[in-house]
């Protein structure tokens, strides 16, 4: 495969496989909460704007169609709506997927971290605009159980990680520490890696790319999240069909998710 691939630092290595994908796809569309629990398993988009939250949620609606059929349900590119202002929800199955606004384009900073506690909890409604909300007291904003997030996906722009500034990656470092504290299972979505120069016939072997290899250990270090909790999404397709390997990147860590989450549920029931 070339200079560029190395196993060593291979944190990831699914099965690329139609039989694979279809146990992945089994898994995800029949999943059931575990007794004691209803509702949704809600999982939670967060990133900077333009690092591909929404997109990432259509990648995931998408590859679990039974037959890959692409959608766009969800706002984005040069939709007049892309811009993600609310907090918005999409379901498919016993999955709820939660877009909001790019965290860097909330302000003040101080805000933004209560706004993201409210969010975790469960304790603002659907359609509320994150730019202008101003958040109060837990009295004032009570929590609404179905809204409970579960997981969240910290999306990142594989492109841009070296260029993010020290001031906004302290930003997300206490971001991500809050998501910590409230014991909510949390990973890292890295997009865009087409752009790290490999070619779409060598997707399969993405994370024995050394350019993405890099680029989990720059977010390692700079977000204290380990490598093995890190993954990549692709975005990008032609026509109305999702590719099986874009399938199965995109299940791939959506099972790891929910598989994580299952097991702290029944911890909880």
């Amino acid at each position: 495969m070339g200079s560029d691939y190395s196993k060593d630092g291979c944190v990831h290595n699914p099965p690329m496989d139609e039989r694979n994908l279809k146990v992945l796809k089994d898994y995800l569309r029949n999943y059931e909460l575990p007794k004691g629990h209803e509702g949704y398993v809600n999982i939670l988009m967060f990133g900077m704007v333009g690092a591909g939250k929404s997109s990432t949620i259509n990648t995931f609606l998408s590859a679990l169609d039974p037959n890959g059929r692409t959608t766009t349900c969800v706002p984005t590119g040069t939709n007049p709506d892309s811009l993600t202002t609310e907090l918005r929800s999409y379901k498919l199955g016993k999955l709820k997927f939660w877009d909001t606004a790019g965290w860097n384009a909330l302000e003040p900073c101080q805000e933004t971290k209560v706004l993201l506690r409210l969010i975790l909890e469960g304790r603002i409604p659907i359609g509320t605009n994150l730019h202008d909300f101003i958040p109060t007291s837990a009295k004032v904003n009570p929590v609404i159980l179905g809204n409970v997030i579960h997981g969240v996906a910290f999306v990142f722009d594989t492109t841009v990680v070296d260029k993010i500034s020290d001031d906004i990656m302290k930003q997300f470092q206490d971001l991500q520490t809050i998501v910590a504290q409230k014991c909510v299972y949390r990973v890292v979505i890295g997009t865009k890696f087409e752009n790290l120069g490999i070619e779409e016939k060598n997707h399969a072997w993405i994370y024995e790319y050394k350019p993405l290899q890099q680029k989990f250990i720059q977010l390692s270090a700079s977000t204290g999240i380990n490598k093995q909790c890190m993954f990549v999404v692709s975005n990008q397709w032609n026509g109305d069909q999702i590719t099986m390997i874009k399938q199965i990147l995109a299940l791939y860590v959506l099972e790891h998710m929910i598989r994580n989450i299952d097991r702290y549920l029944k911890t909880t029931a």
